[in-house]
């Protein structure tokens, strides 16, 4: 009965050990598996002095543009130019018929020889009233005349003298109308202010314009060729007069022209809400024509301290803000950072991140945070 009771208890025991070790390997795998480290690569985050660039396309035109057209309306008697046609200053491009215009200042011119005849004539008044006024005052002296009769003397010089003033004045009235007449003959032609290129014919031989109708579209060779683009409100406050540029055309698209910013508008436009500026094209001894659509890159003076990562860094965003695991401590670490621009394959960081902080750009898809990592070497 002793040996029964003996080899009871060591059953039991030999159970009680055997549902204790199938009890511990739980805690036993559970252990190695919560240390393991997660293998990453990692890059340090670098500071970068950024250079704002502002990109945008525009038409090539002439700084000086301008529409010709005749002082005075009329009929188009002659058209010696043709568009894109090279001229030269003082060339004479278009006349109107002159008849009409000669007739006005052949009338102008009369009346101007008009205005000197009576000029004339009230000279000779004003003589013979003077003579007849001191002969009057002689006689009164004498008193043969009566004070009556020399009033009336001294009323006849004053009515000449305001006589012979007033033909002065319609000589220069007459004057001025010759004067007018001919600066409207010689203003019925047009000819070229410059060295440049008609751009446009508005206007053909045979046809009844009006005073200042445009009959051409000139474009000055003497003058700089400019470019205007338009930008946005983010872009504008960046661009600042002196900006150098880049500009390249269909027409020559392996060739890159140097420019300059000149010209900056302080308000928007009211239509399109952009503003615009105005670029010197430096040709470089190439043809480069009106109307020509150019893409312009301006290199601003503007620069601003980032960060800079690999695209790779990024697991996350929402419009301007992203997340990129760091390492600290051996674990990962969830880090926001504002995104302020995407570069090639880098992207450039305005806030949240300091350079040389160690950056996941491998292995970050699995990450979670505080979990343990280990830096591939």
């Amino acid at each position: 009965m002793t040996l029964n009771i003996r080899t009871l208890l060591l059953s039991t025991l030999a159970l009680s050990i055997f549902i204790a070790s199938c009890g511990e390997p739980t805690q036993t795998e559970e252990t190695p598996r919560a240390s393991v480290a997660k293998a990453i690569n990692t890059v340090k985050a670098e500071p970068v002095k950024y250079r704002h660039t502002v990109f945008a396309t525009g038409r090539l035109s002439s700084s000086e543009e301008a529409k010709l057209s005749f002082k005075t309306g009329g009929i188009v008697k002659k058209i010696y130019v043709r568009e894109g046609q090279q001229v030269k200053k003082g060339q004479l491009l278009a006349e109107l018929e002159l008849d009409e215009i000669r007739a006005q200042t052949q009338q102008a011119q009369i009346g101007q020889e008009q205005a000197a005849i009576t000029i004339e004539n009230a000279k000779l008044a004003l003589r013979l009233a003077e003579r007849d006024y001191k002969n009057a005052q002689g006689l009164y002296q004498d008193s043969v005349a009566t004070l009556e009769q020399l009033q009336n003397a001294e009323i006849q010089l004053d009515n000449a003298r305001n006589q012979l003033e007033a033909a002065q004045k319609g000589l220069g009235f007459s004057q001025q109308n010759v004067d007018i007449a001919q600066f409207n003959l010689r203003h019925s032609k047009i000819i070229a202010p410059a060295n440049g290129v008609i751009l446009k014919k508005v206007t053909e031989v045979n046809e009844l314009v009006g005073p200042g109708t445009p009959v051409f579209l000139f474009g000055s060779r003497d003058k700089a060729q400019i470019i205007r683009v338009n930008v946005t409100d983010k872009d504008v406050i960046f661009v600042q007069l002196g900006d150098e540029a880049k500009i390249t055309f269909d027409a020559y698209p392996n060739t890159e022209f140097g420019g300059e910013v000149r010209e900056l508008a302080s308000m928007a436009d009211p239509y399109t809400g952009t503003f615009e500026v105005e670029i010197e094209v430096r040709p470089d001894g190439k043809r480069l024509l009106t109307g020509f659509i150019g893409t312009v890159l301006i290199q601003t003076q503007m620069k601003e301290d980032l960060v800079a990562v690999p695209i790779d860094a990024l697991v996350g965003a929402h419009e301007q803000e992203g997340q990129v695991f760091t390492v600290r401590n051996g674990k990962a670490t969830s880090q926001t950072v504002n995104i302020f621009k995407i570069d090639a394959d880098q992207i450039l960081l305005s806030d949240g991140l300091q350079p040389g902080t160690e950056v996941v750009v491998s292995g970050n898809g699995y990450l979670e945070e505080n979990d343990l990592v280990s830096i591939n070497q």
